[in-house]
């Protein structure tokens, strides 16, 4: 059975001599693994449009454990953002985490459309840490862990909330129920401010947002720790990430 759908090329793997097994997320699909046939040959007219993060259409025929890609056609390679350190390693990390994030074959349309509008603002505006965090919201959204900001996690109410939240229980707890929460992650009201508003406003709204360095490493932060909670991964890029931050501050 042949099919078609685009999709956001996750990772590759090497798989016998001249082809490749591939990790992507797809818009009809979810995230499956492919074979492309023939894709490290030089001339291969499939290895443009097969790299990380890029927005493909590909063709496809079903096989009993394995699809096998025939054609692809590439629709955005986001050479701007290549062409940037920062935002090449963030997106890099974002590919991870919906690797370790998706199931295979649950389509995320919702997921899917706001991962390709974080690409294309990181394309046109440049590098704006509010976008990954955004992607970040929607993997936690569209994985059932949205944060519960509104009301207290544990006893429902709406009054007498504390900037303490509950990574467990996944949201914020009251005065009550403070106790409940353990150690908790405790945030500032910058911070919750802005996830209150990346929560319930579009993409299109974060390049207006004025933030203090101090609040944009504490958004970090949380997710990431949210993130891992949940998930029960940690990620390697984060590391990574880390570590050059470190090594670079050193050399000035």
């Amino acid at each position: 059975m042949h099919y078609r759908t685009r999709a956001v090329i996750l990772k590759s793997k090497d798989y016998r001599d001249a082809d490749k097994l591939m990790t992507v997320f797809s818009e009809k699909e979810g995230k499956f693994r492919a074979i492309a046939r023939g894709v490290k040959k030089p001339r291969s007219s499939m290895r443009a449009s097969l790299q990380p993060f890029c927005h493909s259409q590909l063709y496809l025929n079903r096989g009993r454990d394995l699809d096998l890609i025939t054609q692809t056609r590439l629709l955005s390679f986001y050479g701007n953002i290549r062409e940037d350190l920062t935002g090449t390693l963030q997106v890099v990390y974002l590919l991870e985490l919906l690797d370790k994030a998706l199931v295979d074959r649950v389509p995320m349309f919702h997921l899917y459309r706001d991962v390709l509008n974080v690409l294309e603002a990181l394309e046109q505006m440049g590098y704006n840490p509010l976008f990954i965090r955004y992607a970040e919201l929607s993997v936690l959204t569209n994985s059932g862990y949205k944060p519960v900001m509104n009301q207290c996690v544990h006893c429902h109410k709406e009054d007498g909330l504390v900037s303490v939240f509950d990574l467990p229980a996944g949201g914020l707890v009251c005065r009550n129920c403070r106790k409940e929460a353990g150690s908790g992650f405790e945030m500032s009201g910058e911070a919750l401010a802005i996830l209150r508003m990346m929560l319930n406003s579009p993409l299109q709204a974060l390049p207006r947002v004025k933030a203090t360095p101090a609040s944009l490493e504490q958004l970090e932060l949380f997710l990431e720790r949210y993130l891992e909670y949940h998930l029960e991964s940690k990620f390697k890029m984060k590391d990574t990430m880390r570590k050059l931050k470190s090594l670079l501050s050193g050399l000035y």
